[in-house]
């Protein structure tokens, strides 16, 4: 079966935690990294080192380029034309988050290591598409997922550069419009579109506020559900700072919507007690939690349940 696991940032542990679950459970999955693998979280190295160690053609692992992977792409072309210089200005350009000085500070990263990093992020594709078969729904006999960093548009054309800057930088908190199904529907009878991507958190201000009318659509801190639409970046290394959500690592199945997560969000949340004054802070933040979020299904996640014939419970 076919995985997807969001933004990593750094956050080692938590995919390590994941990935062993997944693999428990299924002896030979098909995990899609969803980009963004470096910046922000505590072992960027740890993440990058194992990427490229697994992510092989037809191999258990593939990943997408993630906009924190073409930032350093974008550094890495003015960083060669500052060497190539006559006269070098007296410092290089850095990169947003600085990668390569952290790197080489925190890690040992020599000029080598980050020529093959740069070709890895070259070799990671912008999107990638897969189809599932259903029972007859509609008329519809698949599902064609779109899974893309970012967004992806399916009014855009697959590889343009206008397709490519959204998959990369794109938000769409509302998921697939109307006009976007009206039209995609006449081209493609037999298919219902649906887009997976990461990018924007799901505990992000401006995803959460795009369905606030809608009973039980936001989760912040885990997997994210809109019209024909899934978010798999829970804010893994917010994790700590935004202590009223668990701001999880997310991981879900396309075939079934079975989510994974490194542990349970009653677990996630209990933990930050050593970091609160309080120590039973932490579980009141979880109840109120459990109360506002975790008590109604996910009315879109339900429309994709029904859509694969599955009918699992929500995240507890």
């Amino acid at each position: 079966m076919h995985y997807c696991i969001g933004d990593v940032h750094g956050c080692f542990d938590e995919l390590m935690a994941i990935v062993d679950k997944i693999e428990k459970k299924d002896p030979d999955p098909h995990i899609i990294l969803m980009g963004d693998l470096i910046d922000q979280g505590p072992k960027i190295y740890e993440t990058l080192s194992f990427a490229m160690k697994n992510v092989k053609p037809d191999g258990e692992f593939m990943c997408l380029r993630g906009n924190h992977e073409e930032e350093v792409l974008n550094w890495y072309r003015k960083y060669l034309e500052w060497q190539n210089e006559s006269v070098h200005s007296l410092y290089p350009p850095v990169s947003k988050y600085d990668f390569y000085t952290k790197m080489k500070n925190e890690n040992g990263m020599t000029e080598e290591k980050l020529d093959e990093v740069v070709n890895f992020f070259h070799s990671l594709p912008y999107s990638y598409e897969l189809s599932i078969p259903i029972s007859l729904h509609n008329g519809h006999r698949r599902i064609h997922y779109y899974l893309a960093h970012a967004w992806y548009s399916v009014s855009a054309g697959k590889d343009s550069e206008r397709q490519r800057w959204i998959n990369l930088y794109g938000r769409s908190c509302e998921g697939i419009s109307d006009s976007e199904m009206k039209k995609y529907e006449l081209e493609n009878p037999d298919e219902e579109p649906v887009v997976v991507c990461g990018h924007t958190p799901t505990v992000s201000a401006v995803f959460i506020s795009s369905k606030t009318d809608v009973e039980g659509s936001n989760r912040p801190g885990l997997i994210g559900y809109r019209p024909h639409a899934i978010f798999t970046d829970g804010g893994c290394f917010h994790y700590g700072e935004v202590l009223q959500f668990p701001c999880m690592l997310c991981g879900i199945c396309l075939e079934t919507l079975e989510e994974f997560y490194p542990c349970s969000v009653e677990e996630r949340m209990g933990r930050l007690k050593n970091s609160l004054e309080e120590t039973n802070e932490s579980i009141e933040y979880y109840k109120l939690y459990k109360e506002e979020y975790l008590s109604t299904p996910n009315p879109y996640r339900q429309e994709l349940l029904s859509l694969l014939g599955n009918h699992q419970g929500d995240v507890k």
